[in-house]
């Protein structure tokens, strides 16, 4: 049965071609969203069971300037903006020891993650602000608390991530904007943690599988990890008015990884 949490509210998916994108697209439209989907990985505009994918670089602040200033023309409010887009974990040697990790290999998900999230909040702001509403959702992992090892480049790009959400969360509430974060444990039907798990997993002598039994049993408290569409389903809760006194702080979705 379809849910009304987010009836009337519109949601924009950056990075929405992603296994996270798809699942997070699909749970805010479930629940009455209506849902405005981008990509880069789009020739033009493509087609989906979800709707329209336009294609659009989230680093490039005119393109998405231009995408919000749509928006603000057609009267169309913006209420949830949620960006996922990420690098290739293999182009920033993730998985593998920090001594073969280059300083243009470190810097790839600070600027791709951390620095598109800075794009596209600002660019949410300057239609929220007039609003006087709108929530602007971050999704991290454990990465962020547990230093994990292996995966300086992401560890930090998380860290950094959970940080600005904070600043911009304290700086922007005033004008009624909410900034707030899922903290997501490993997701193993993502291919990102697919090789993950893969790449970590050879460092300890241990094939994919073993890898995130490893994680599922000595790491979690409920000794699973969770999909994405339980991921999805948390930024649901983030988006909607069940959580409007929230903000500046992030979900734990950690299945009991960060006991905090």
């Amino acid at each position: 049965m379809k849910s009304q949490l987010l009836e009337n509210k519109n949601a924009l998916i950056f990075g929405a071609k992603g296994a996270t994108g798809i699942k997070v697209a699909e749970a805010l439209k479930e629940n009455g969203a209506n849902i405005y989907m981008s990509d880069i990985n789009v020739d033009g505009i493509e087609t989906s069971d979800l709707g329209d994918i336009r294609r659009l670089d989230t680093l490039n602040v005119d393109d998405v300037k231009q995408y919000f200033n749509w928006f603000e023309k057609e009267h169309v409010s913006v209420d949830i903006v949620i960006n996922l887009s990420t690098s290739d974990p293999a182009d920033y040697n993730h998985g593998k020891p920090a001594m073969d990790v280059s300083l243009e290999q470190f810097m790839m998900p600070l600027k791709s993650t951390t620095a598109s999230q800075f794009v596209t909040a600002k660019a949410s702001y300057s239609v929220m602000s007039k609003q006087k509403s709108g929530v602007i959702i971050f999704i991290t992992s454990t990465l962020a608390k547990v230093g994990s090892p292996w995966s300086p480049a992401l560890t930090a790009s998380h860290a950094a991530t959970e940080g600005l959400l904070k600043s911009l969360a304290n700086e922007w509430g005033p004008e009624g904007i909410r900034v707030i974060g899922v903290r997501s444990e490993a997701m193993p039907d993502s291919p990102t943690i697919d090789y993950t798990f893969t790449t970590m997993g050879a460092n300890m002598s241990m094939n994919r599988d073993d890898m995130q039994g490893f994680i599922e049993q000595n790491k979690t408290a409920l000794k699973r990890l969770p999909s994405t569409k339980e991921t999805a389903n948390v930024v649901v809760l983030a988006a909607s008015d069940l959580a409007g006194y929230m903000t500046g702080t992030i979900l734990n979705h950690s299945g009991g990884h960060i006991l905090e």
